[in-house]
Order: C-alpha cells, then structure tokens, then sequence
C-alpha cells in the first residue's frame, strides 16, 4: 500500500500537469481562428486616434480604407461586419493578411464635412505628379497628417490591392492595374464597372498609376449611409469578400 507521502507527491505531480496544460503528444492540434490586432497609426488633426486592423498572417496583403472622406462613410460599419465574417470563416485568410482603416478621417466624420479639420481634401493631398497645389488639395502633397498616415502604410506594406470605400457615384472605379480586380468584386454586387479617371493628387493616381498597385473605388450610393450595418452587408459584403479572395470565389 502507497504511503501518505507518496499520493500527496503524486497528487502534486497530476496537478502541475493540469495546470500547464500538458497534453499526449499524438492529441489532435484545434486551428483556431485568426483573430484580428489593433494599432493606432497615429492622429488626426484635432488629435483623434486613426487605427489599423490586421488579421490574418499570410504573404499576399489586401489594405481596406474606409471613410477618407468625412461624410461618406457608410464604409465603416460595412468594415466592421467584415472582420466580423473574417473571424468567422479564417480560411478567407489562409496565405493572406487583411489591413484595414476603418476611419480614415475622424474629423471629418464627427464634424460631418467631406474634408479634414482643416479644410483639405484628404484624397487630393497625395504626391501625385497630376496634383493641384490650392488651399483645399494643399500647397503640398502630404501637408495633413492623415494622409501622411496612409502613404506610410501604403508604402511599408506594399499590398497586392487596395479598396477604398466611397460614396455617392455608385460604381467601382479602379486606377492603375485594377480592372480585372474591379470586375471580379462586380459579380457579387450590383455596382457597375465604372472608369472615372484618376483625380489630381488622389491616392488612386499616386497608388494606382505611379505606383502601379491595383487600387478599386467601391463608390456606394448616397443613402447607404441610412442603412443599417445588416443591408449594408446584404448589399456589398460579398463583393468586399471577393477582393479578398481574388481570384478565387468568396463562398
């Protein structure tokens, strides 16, 4: 019969085992699904947080940018919902990482105004050689600090393709590279394949034809803005899913 001694030692040893987890070597390994991280990029103007998600871990890399101007951002939520579906389903991610900026311009967003808390277009203040110089676009590329945020992103990550969320023109623009990818997400929404022609100073003529990565302007109607974050996703979810996965299908 085992001495006192020795079942309490045995005992002991059993609960150390439990406590860290050690399990048989042949157990099945559960994936669990990749959840996102959060950083702050930096600030804008009137010093509110401008954040960056990132989920998943794969080579290829697909930025997200919603909202870079302040009242059109319906993008947002849809965003949201996006890593939402993401959690949900981690083999979208499998050989990907997704970026996202849900916010792009705080201060435009609280205030209600297409532009930045001072008064510039943050889409027309890239150093783009088609660049207007004024008091709206900038006497420079770059004078704000939201779109020096972006252009650092862009630059450090070099993804494979962009999308930024817009409204009112309803339809999917794309500069540089970026009609196969553009035709690819048209299946799976009602926006039409739209060439609109690269804006002075804007990111699609920085990105997508200076620098030749594949950027799409998901341009959503004015009034998505009223729907709820649900019709949103019924609406444009799937097409934000296929840019993901291009060229394969998202489902």
């Amino acid at each position: 019969m085992l001495s006192k001694k020795i079942l309490i030692t045995l005992a002991l040893l059993f609960l150390i085992l439990a406590l860290t987890g050690c399990q048989d070597p042949y157990t099945p390994v559960i994936q669990q699904p990749q959840l996102a991280s959060a950083q702050i990029l930096g600030y804008s103007v009137q010093q509110r947080p401008i954040e960056l998600i990132t989920i998943g871990t794969g080579e290829e890399k697909v930025m997200i940018i919603a909202t870079i101007h302040g009242n059109e951002d319906a993008g947002t939520p849809l965003v949201y919902h996006l890593l939402d579906k993401l959690r949900a389903r981690p083999d979208f991610l499998t050989g990907r990482t997704v970026l996202i900026v849900p916010l792009a311009n705080p201060d435009g967003q609280a205030n209600r105004t297409r532009h930045n808390a001072s008064g510039i277009d943050l889409n027309r203040n890239f150093p783009a050689s088609n660049r207007i110089n004024n008091e709206v676009h900038g006497q420079q590329g770059l004078t704000e600090p939201e779109s020096t945020l972006l252009y650092d992103l862009v630059l450090t990550h070099r993804p494979a393709h962009i999308v930024s969320i817009h409204q009112p023109l309803y339809c999917l623009d794309y500069d540089g590279p970026g009609e196969e990818i553009a035709r690819h997400m048209g299946q799976y929404c009602s926006l039409p394949v739209k060439k609109l022609g690269s804006r002075p100073g804007s990111m699609g003529s920085f990105v997508g034809v200076e620098k030749n990565i594949p950027i799409i302007t998901m341009e959503l109607a004015k009034e998505d803005s009223d729907l709820t974050t649900a019709q949103l996703w019924d609406r444009y979810g799937r097409a934000l899913l296929a840019a993901i996965t291009y060229p394969e299908s998202p489902y």
